[in-house]
């Protein structure tokens, strides 16, 4: 398949896959990822309250209300978002405008930074199921910003990044099914 994901950061320094089947067709997962809401992911709204002080308020479908922009989207196959971003700063700073469109995010190589993309890929499977995949590819600039980067990304797995993915896949599963059930 050629995804998104793999124009973005064909080359990455981290990275983590979860996958979940889903026993319901690609349209109906694709419908549910796009309608769960943070009221459908409780641990995914405590982490962002600390994270963000209390002041993460976002509502609506997750996809809609991601802090993270578009950077393309293959109807009922893929959505990818992502950002250039020093995240590892307490209040993370933003990368420059010119890297919120999928070429610009591409081709930014500045040093000092990371570049973070998110996926959510679509398989079709057996017997009308289907492979949800939710994937994150980082990419640092420069070794500085590797070296700035790895214990934040540690903090971030250690502390609930899996764990919001996880939670993420049961909920596209949970709305998924029982739509096609």
């Amino acid at each position: 398949m050629d995804w998104i994901l793999d124009r973005l950061l064909p080359e990455y320094d981290f990275r983590t896959r979860y996958t979940r089947r889903i026993a319901a067709p690609p349209e109906a997962v694709w419908e549910a990822l796009n309608t769960v809401t943070r009221a459908d992911l409780p641990i995914t709204r405590l982490l962002s309250a600390i994270r963000s002080g209390g002041r993460d308020r976002r509502t609506g479908p997750l996809t809609a209300s991601s802090p993270l922009p578009s950077l393309g989207t293959n109807e009922g196959v893929e959505a990818a978002v992502g950002r250039v971003a020093k995240f590892w700063r307490p209040r993370p700073l933003p990368g420059p405008d010119t890297t919120l469109t999928p070429d610009g995010f591409a081709a930014f190589s500045a040093p000092g930074w990371a570049k973070a993309a998110m996926s959510f890929q679509l398989t079709p499977g057996p017997g009308g199921t289907t492979l949800l995949a939710a994937e994150t590819r980082v990419r640092t600039t420069d070794p500085r910003s590797h070296r700035a980067f790895a214990p934040y990304w540690l903090l971030i797995r250690a502390g609930g990044a899996g764990l919001i993915r996880l939670e993420l896949l049961r909920a596209v599963a949970r709305h998924a099914e029982s739509r096609a059930s």
